[in-house]
């Protein structure tokens, strides 16, 4: 291969580098010869330190700082100051010295703050966001946007880019300064907001403290420490690259996988957007470091008449007055774990239950926006508003800024009505009988404050008191704290087609990851969700479904669908059905090309499944 002038010897291209993703070296390699125009101007006169995977990923993997055995000669390398002796490092100046020491393993490329030629005299700052167990990718934007405003305060500007791992980098332009003075500061930075939100927030290493935090890493700024270059790839068991994103599109990021890049798609993002990094490279951009960070205002305490936490300040004269809605669809909602016993009150962690009514509706996450339209966002992310007017129309008169998450439900004659939702418009408004309800369980946002990291007690309290005066077709649900009382209401509610209970935490935070662990739902009967995954027989008349449950098991369905039964699978899943295909356990089949949710039962051993009905949410 030719790069930049200088012909390459590459060897073994169909090693497996990633063997969960089956990613081969040949991969690596095309990667960086795509990305290496941006890539190379970040680490440009800097020393670079490898982590090497020669055999991938899942074998041996270690760090080297010295160049490795068969660095070509004509790469650059420079004498680094190092407390064990003499210590010469790769200087990465073109494509050809980048793809020559990546076909030696070298798959990881981190950098220190200062240049080769002036050790130890920062040109920026980074803070690395790292979540400790408990807390997510999603938890780290919530310090990254705080300590946004915290540099703004003293003056300093900042971009942000995804780790490749778990967390977010935050790096500042400065003018040279001695990389002591940039720990100092960083450091000091990060006790200070952790003295602010110590709920939030940790600056300290000790892992026992970070649970459910993040931890601000200032020590990266020390002049021994590196940070994983932009655009370099990790050695995690997916191929991510640590990647640049703009500020807009990590605030709109519904859930941690919308941040999760890879190989395959940043070489298209830098075509589209170009290096978001760029403005890091521009002098002008540099500014002086302050001595020390700047005092935040002190935090007004909540009333002693209300527990409620302080809400957004109000505007002040020459201020803009802050946003109302801060989220913003879609967001990644949580998902209650099947389980087959009500937990007891003691469960779930031990700080306490939530029981809630499970009803049997449409989940949706209705978000008011004041002046623009609702947007009641489905469990797959589409806009249930067109189709539901009557409830758009109540979600509207909400508080702009609002964001419940809730069950769309139908009523008719005394019982839940989960067959009216998935009836045409038009169908439900010529039947006067039916009622629709959104029965909303948790409140994620209010006007002008996220706050999903609130426990689930103090949510309900919020939710309680927003809607208060808010009457029918909004209310929020039936919960109690008491197991017995919880299972008195599903025997009391049966025949109005309550399913269950959904069990809670009730010190959880709204966390999408790790749901399961804090959030379980009961059902009475054993009914089960799956994904359709193909229909037997003709598509416009289906005999059966091949359906998959969400432990990865794929049942055929039996008996034979009835004729209702059948029609009302050609109907919802015809406009989702790809060409005819051949599977090798049913023969002739027409898969899916989009996720169909159904329900069904099992029953004997081994089980055999039966077919209850498909859900159009």
């Amino acid at each position: 291969m030719t790069v930049d002038g200088r012909t390459l010897a590459l060897s073994h291209l169909d090693k497996v580098y990633y063997p969960r993703t089956g990613t081969l070296k040949g991969e690596v390699l095309r990667y960086y010869a795509a990305v290496h125009t941006a890539l190379l101007p970040h680490l440009r006169d800097r020393p670079v330190s490898f982590l090497r995977c020669p055999d991938g990923v899942e074998a041996e993997v270690f760090v080297a700082k010295n160049p490795p055995p068969g660095t070509p000669d004509w790469v650059r390398s420079v004498e680094v100051p190092s407390n064990t002796g003499e210590l010469r490092q790769v200087v990465l100046e073109d494509g050809a010295a980048l793809l020559a020491l990546a076909n030696l393993g070298c798959l990881e490329l981190h950098v220190p703050q200062w240049h080769a030629a002036a050790p130890a005299l920062a040109d920026r700052l980074v803070l690395d966001l790292d979540p400790g167990e408990g807390a997510d990718l999603l938890t780290c934007r919530a310090v990254a946007l705080l300590l946004r405003e915290r540099l703004a305060a003293d003056g300093l500007a900042s971009w942000v880019k995804t780790s490749g791992s778990k967390g977010l980098h935050l790096l500042v332009p400065i003018e040279p300064t001695p990389s002591a003075r940039v720990s100092g500061y960083a450091k000091a930075l990060a006790a200070a907001l952790e003295a602010e939100h110590p709920e939030l927030v940790v600056h300290t290493m000790a892992k026992a403290r970070r649970r459910g935090r993040v931890l601000v890493d200032w020590s990266q700024n020390n002049a021994k420490k590196t940070t994983a270059a932009p655009y370099t790839l990790r050695a995690r068991p997916r191929p991510t690259v640590s990647t640049p994103v703009s500020w807009a599109e990590l605030e709109r990021a519904g859930g941690e996988e919308e941040l999760a890049f890879t190989l395959a798609e940043v070489p298209d993002r830098l075509a589209a957007h170009g290096d978001l990094f760029a403005p890091l490279l521009d002098p002008g951009q540099a500014r002086p470091l302050p001595a020390a960070p700047s005092a935040a205002a002190p935090p007004v305490p909540p009333s002693a008449a209300s527990p409620e936490p302080p809400g957004p300040p109000a505007p002040s004269p020459g201020r803009p007055r802050r946003a109302r809605q801060v989220l913003h669809p879609p967001v990644e909602v949580m998902r209650p774990a099947a389980v087959t016993a009500v937990p007891p009150a003691d469960g779930l962690g031990g700080a306490g239950v939530q029981y809630e009514l499970k009803l049997d509706g449409f989940r949706c996450v209705a978000f008011a926006r004041g002046d623009g339209p609702p947007f009641l966002q489905s469990r797959t992310g589409r806009d249930l508003a067109p189709e539901f007017p009557p409830i758009a129309a109540a979600v509207a008169r909400l508080p702009e800024g609002l964001v419940l998450d809730a069950e769309l439900v139908a009523w008719r004659g005394g019982r839940f009505a989960f067959g009216e939702l998935l009836r045409t418009r038009q169908a439900r408004a010529a039947a006067p009988e039916v009622a629709l309800g959104l029965i909303a369980f948790d409140v994620l946002a209010l006007p002008g404050r996220d706050v999903r990291r609130l426990p689930l007690t103090d949510r309900r309290r919020l939710l309680l008191a927003a809607l208060a005066d808010v009457p029918p077709p909004i209310q929020p649900v039936m919960a109690t704290t008491d197991r017995a009382e919880a299972l008195e209401w599903v025997e009391q509610l049966a025949d109005t087609g309550v399913e269950g209970l959904v069990c809670k935490a009730a010190g959880s935070p709204y966390r999408p990851r790790g749901a399961g662990r804090t959030w379980v739902k009961y059902r009475r009967s054993d009914t089960l969700d799956a994904t359709v995954r193909a229909l037997t027989g003709p598509a416009a008349h289906p005999h059966a479904l091949i359906l998959q449950l969400d432990d990865g098991r794929v049942f055929l369905t039996t008996p034979r669908l009835t004729p209702v039964q059948s029609r009302a699978v050609a109907e919802l899943a015809g406009p989702l059905l790809g060409p005819a295909a051949t599977d090798p356990d049913h023969g002739p089949v027409h898969p899916l090309t989009a996720p169909l949710r159904a329900e069904l039962t099992l029953t004997g051993r081994p089980p055999t499944a039966t077919f209850v009905r498909l859900r159009g949410d």
